[in-house]
């Protein structure tokens, strides 16, 4: 077990221990197949641990039997970054812990190789400027 003085910690030192300690005690709870009446607890307790995140969504309310499981409706407020869908227990556990099919992929620039000339051995861009960029 890890001693630690609650007094000398940051707000953001707290705030990672608050999460830490939310998902852990989720997995623990909850590391078993469900019936419905748990799955509905437990979907409280997550609506819990995602507010005290600041994740905001206009609907997690509705359920349904989908595809052998049971699925919740989100409908997310920042959908940027998150996506709306109808998803398990797991996958909106996944999304408190910035993981899943919740999280909206990030794309990576793809950068326009064909606008870099090499010369000399030596990769330049002209920029609209009229400087170059080395590469």
């Amino acid at each position: 077990m890890t001693d630690f003085d609650l007094d000398r910690l940051s707000i953001p030192e707290l705030e990672r221990l608050r999460d830490a300690i939310n998902q852990r005690l989720l997995q623990l709870r909850y590391g078993t197949p469900r019936s419905l009446p748990e799955l509905l607890r437990m979907l409280e307790e997550v609506k819990v641990v995602l507010s005290d995140q600041g994740k905001e969504w206009r609907s997690l309310e509705r359920w349904q039997w989908m595809d052998g499981q049971i699925r919740f409706w989100l409908n997310p407020a920042d959908q940027v970054h998150y996506r709306a869908g109808w998803y398990t227990i797991d996958e909106l556990i996944l999304w408190s812990q910035d993981r899943g099919p919740v999280l909206v992929p990030q794309e990576e620039e793809e950068e326009d190789l064909e606008s870099w000339t090499e010369i000399n051995g030596v990769r330049i861009r002209w920029l609209p400027d009229g400087t170059m960029e080395r590469l």
